[in-house]
């Protein structure tokens, strides 16, 4: 076999392989203890030195993230860094071996850039595939762009080389199919440039769609197979059918998802978020929003999922408009089930919002509007298993950890997880941001009959009192306590695994400065049977009063959530 060939069955079979392991993963989870515990006991042996070779794979590999220089405003662990060097060693070995001539590369690359835009079709956008396969948000953001970038670099050196050899007849059709899609894939690269994406997202979407969607009818043009059975059309055909299929999968899931017969459409009511205060006025929160989603179709909420909203009636372009946020909280009222997302004012979509809230002030029928809601996606991270559960969150990175403080609270009642003390940490710009989620707080605290569950809160600016001053500290409650500074992770996760009850589980959704220093200290702590879970959201710095993004900020636009 042809050695293009062979990188299409290596990179269809890692896809392969990670289903499979995901799979084995999940059947284990489902096995019944004492099979388990047979099994466990058969390879005890092993254990230990599975558990060392574990330790230090973590410490030294999967925990530790690449040089911010490197990454950017990105979370790229080493272990990440290793498997795209991997890949992209793979990609030239397989450009450039028993290559005899520049036709040779020709063919080579051109072929290679095709086998890469298979993946590609399946979209940026999160998918019911990548989701069921278990696929992040942001490793699937970080797939796309890889192999996006390795498909534009293998096309320029096809049309290089190709230049090279012969000039081009521009009155054929194969010659105009060829610059049309060296034009395509020029005109992706430079409307994906950080910048631009994040600044132009909306237009940077909708044009790389249709830079996409030229680029694969240009090369069909181009390469003029009559045989539709051998490359480059037979993978120009796998694209075509994956593109459809992932269509007709998202159509099929929208559709369910929005619409049962005899219920109302979905409605969302976005409402204003007011700091209320014991003595004096009320005052009203300027930087963030909820909307409550009425939902037709109810699913049952679990902690770190995130769907995506398309708000048609918020503004003249919204209806082609869809953001993932996290679910914040849920709640059944009036017949319904309501899911809850808390969103922080940014520009476009998310002000559009704030502008809608602070037109309706009353939330009756009248300020109801028709929601399209696809997903929910993403998975729960794993701590249900441990004893002392301790959560971190940043600015409007609380949207993502409030959920696993409901699912705990809730396992904790019932007897169904180990949890027996939760602690969380939430740092933010302003003292005003507390009421993001007071109201939610108290009805937790009031759940809370175990009294598992101890709040901290760190204001590291714009106190609302002229009387305080940075290090006071302030009691709301029994077990709410505010601190006017920045959080001193270290020594409060020492000062919590000090005082722990079994194994402990550090949980993060926090800017870039946060989550580096929090990874440092576990990795110092494996020793110490403390592990780390991070969440795919990772908000904006507090610390420097900036608004926190919404999850698309870990995808491309860099938003999660609202990643």
């Amino acid at each position: 076999m042809d050695i293009t060939q062979w990188y299409a069955i290596g990179l269809s079979g890692l896809v392969g392989l990670y289903v499979v392991t995901f799979a084995l993963i999940t059947i284990s989870k489902k096995i019944i203890p004492r099979v388990k515990l047979l099994f466990l006991l058969v390879l005890a042996g092993l254990m230990k030195i599975g558990t060392y070779a574990k330790r230090r794979f973590l410490q030294h590999v999967y925990y530790p993230q690449t040089h911010r220089y490197l990454r950017g405003s990105e979370k790229i662990t080493r272990f990440d860094l290793l498997v795209t060097i991997t890949f992209l060693v793979g990609v030239v070995v397989c450009t450039v071996i028993q290559v005899q001539n520049i036709p040779g590369l020709r063919r080579r690359s051109g072929l290679i850039s095709i086998i890469n835009i298979i993946p590609l079709s399946l979209g940026a956008h999160m998918n019911l595939l990548a989701n069921v396969c278990g696929i992040r948000l942001g490793a699937y953001g970080r797939i796309h762009r890889w192999l996006g970038r390795v498909a534009i670099v293998e096309g320029l050196i096809h049309t290089a080389t190709a230049v090279s050899l012969k000039r081009p007849n521009w009155h054929m059709l194969p010659d105009i199919g060829g610059l049309t899609a060296t034009i395509s894939i020029v005109l992706m690269l430079l409307s994906s440039l950080a910048r631009i994406r994040q600044r132009f997202y909306e237009v940077f979407h909708k044009l790389h769609l249709i830079f996409s969607t030229t680029l694969i009818a240009a090369l069909f043009i181009h390469g003029q197979s009559k045989d539709l059975l051998t490359p480059p059309t037979v993978y120009l055909l796998a694209v075509i059918c994956l593109q459809i299929l992932t269509g007709a999968l998202r159509f099929g899931q929208i559709l369910y998802r929005n619409i049962k017969y005899g219920k109302p459409l979905n409605r969302a009511t976005v409402q204003t978020v007011t700091f209320k205060r014991d003595s004096g006025r009320d005052i009203p929160v300027s930087d963030a929003v909820h909307v409550h989603v009425r939902l037709s179709r109810p699913w049952r909420p679990r902690a770190g999922q995130y769907a995506y909203l398309c708000i048609p009636g918020l503004s003249h372009t919204s209806f082609a408009q869809s953001h993932p946020f996290y679910v914040a909280w849920w709640y059944y009222d009036h017949g319904h089930d309501h899911v809850v997302f808390l969103i922080e004012r940014r520009e476009g979509f998310t002000k559009n919002l704030f502008l809608r809230a602070n037109a309706s002030n009353d939330p009756g029928p009248n300020s109801e509007m028709r929601v399209l809601v696809e997903g929910p996606y993403g998975k729960s991270l794993n701590l249900e298993s441990y004893a002392t559960v301790l959560l971190f969150a940043t600015g409007i990175g609380i949207a993502g950890q409030m959920p696993y403080v409901t699912q705990l609270l809730e396992g904790s009642q019932t007897g169904q997880v180990e949890t027996r003390r939760i602690a969380l940490f939430w740092e933010m710009a302003s003292e005003l941001h507390a009421a993001w989620v007071a109201d939610m707080m108290k009805v937790l605290l009031a759940k809370d009959t175990n009294r598992v569950l101890d709040i901290k809160l760190f204001v590291v600016g714009r106190f609302l009192s002229p009387h305080t001053h940075k290090g006071d500290i302030a009691q709301l409650g029994e077990r709410i306590k505010v601190i006017y500074q920045a959080m001193d992770v270290e020594n409060l996760i020492h000062s919590e695994v000090g005082d722990r009850q079994g194994r402990t589980v550090v949980s993060l959704c926090t800017d870039d400065e946060t989550s580096d220093t929090i990874r440092g200290i576990v990795r110092g702590m494996l020793e110490q049977d403390v592990h780390l879970e991070e969440l795919d959201f990772r908000p904006a710095s507090s610390r420097k009063g900036e608004m926190a993004r919404d999850i698309t900020v870990t995808r491309s636009k860099r938003k999660v959530s609202g990643i």
